[in-house]
């Protein structure tokens, strides 16, 4: 069973954002959590706490410190946050998941929900690769993710679009499903700080982490990584692929969202359908997928590749090598793989801005997101 659905999505009814709902999710103060104090619990982590009329089960009020002072919130009963956000069990030997649905989900808000929405023109962020250096949550590079979904706060983006890998977790079993909640956690902590829908696309290391190793829709349960990733993907999508339309005042802008580490004929199909579609509709189509043109970690992400340039596109949306790279064969690829991985390549971490222009160009913009300067900027016509 899925978590909460206050601790999921924005509605109404849950009577505060995602921040303030954040409960167990990475912190490192109290700005973080919403009006909610940032704790450490008994692993000296820190975590957003909760308003106390609303403790789920398994969590009672308590009063603690935060680094703002001493507050009231939902506080576990185990004294940890990791073991209490934890639903799994012993798998009984068969190397099955079961993590009881506690990741926490992106949030769903601003004028672009999970299905899309109405804007003026176009503004929304990139970013990709926002995962560790090696296999441990404590590696999480939290302060340079969090600046990212700062910045983009900050340049008034109306949503975002990630491209992929937003972990690096490793080993099987109970401690496999705690290093995924964890990570999943902390990436959504961040995303939160946007305060916007932050749309995310699937890595390898949503996956295995493997080169050689593919999964299927059906990982999800048996793949602590998989799972965890879909768990917080919940709000957005069922299935790691997906589409959201925004409409603007010069026409019609069809996201796509592409999974090519559970690439089958399935998704191809749906995506030939998608692409076909938005060529007699679409005045922008905007492509995200995890692994760039060139990649032949296997044959099928240069095939998906080849299937949208078929097309029309406007922008194609990559990560995977990290670093920041604008494609002078085809001007209309990105790979934006800065946010927060070692760096293949380049100086800075950091994420773009897309811009839909009063003379309906679209201007992309990317900055560092320890000075804000300007890196690079380029602009493309619609299709």
């Amino acid at each position: 069973m899925r978590s909460l659905l206050c601790l999921l999505l924005l509605l109404p009814a849950c009577g505060s954002t995602r921040a303030t709902n954040a409960l167990c999710a990475f912190c490192d103060n109290d700005s973080q959590c919403g009006g909610n104090p940032c704790f450490a619990d008994v692993s000296d982590q820190r975590f957003c706490g909760r308003s106390c009329d609303a403790c789920p089960d398994g969590f009672s009020c308590a009063t603690v410190m935060g680094t703002g002072g001493l507050a009231q919130t939902c506080f576990p009963n185990t004294e940890s946050c990791a073991s209490t956000m934890v639903g799994g069990t012993d798998d009984g030997g068969t190397g099955a998941v079961n993590d009881g649905g506690t990741t926490p989900g992106i949030i769903v808000a601003g004028p672009v929900g999970a299905s899309g929405g109405t804007v003026d023109r176009l503004l929304f962020g990139i970013t990709g690769d926002t995962r560790p250096a090696e296999c441990a949550p404590s590696a999480y590079p939290q302060s340079i993710i969090n600046n990212i979904f700062t910045g983009l706060k900050n340049q008034n983006v109306q949503f975002a679009v990630d491209q992929g890998d937003h972990m690096f977790n490793c080993g099987s079993g109970p401690a496999a499903v705690v290093g995924a909640q964890q990570q999943m956690a902390n990436y959504v902590g961040a995303a939160s700080l946007l305060g916007k829908t932050v749309f995310m696309t699937m890595g390898n290391h949503e996956c295995s982490g493997e080169a050689t190793t593919l999964c299927t829709l059906g990982s999800y349960g048996n793949n602590a990584n998989y799972t965890a990733f879909m768990d917080a993907l919940q709000p957005i999508a069922s299935t790691p692929y997906y589409r959201f339309d925004v409409m603007t005042a010069s026409g019609l802008a069809v996201f796509l969202v592409l999974a090519d580490d559970v690439w089958d004929a399935t998704e191809q199909g749906w995506l030939t359908q998608q692409l076909t579609d938005a060529d007699a509709r679409a005045k922008y189509t905007f492509v995200s997928k995890h692994h760039p043109d060139g990649n032949t970690d296997h044959p099928e992400f240069q095939q998906i590749y080849d299937l949208v340039t078929q097309h029309k596109y406007t922008l194609f949306l990559t990560g995977h090598s990290h670093e920041y790279r604008h494609s002078r064969k085809d001007v209309r690829t990105v790979v934006i793989g800065c946010g927060g991985a070692p760096l293949a390549s380049g100086s800075f971490w950091g994420y773009g801005t897309v811009r839909q222009g009063t003379d309906d160009r679209i201007y992309v913009t990317v900055y560092d997101q320890a000075t804000g300067n300007v890196q690079d900027s380029f602009d493309v016509a619609p299709q």
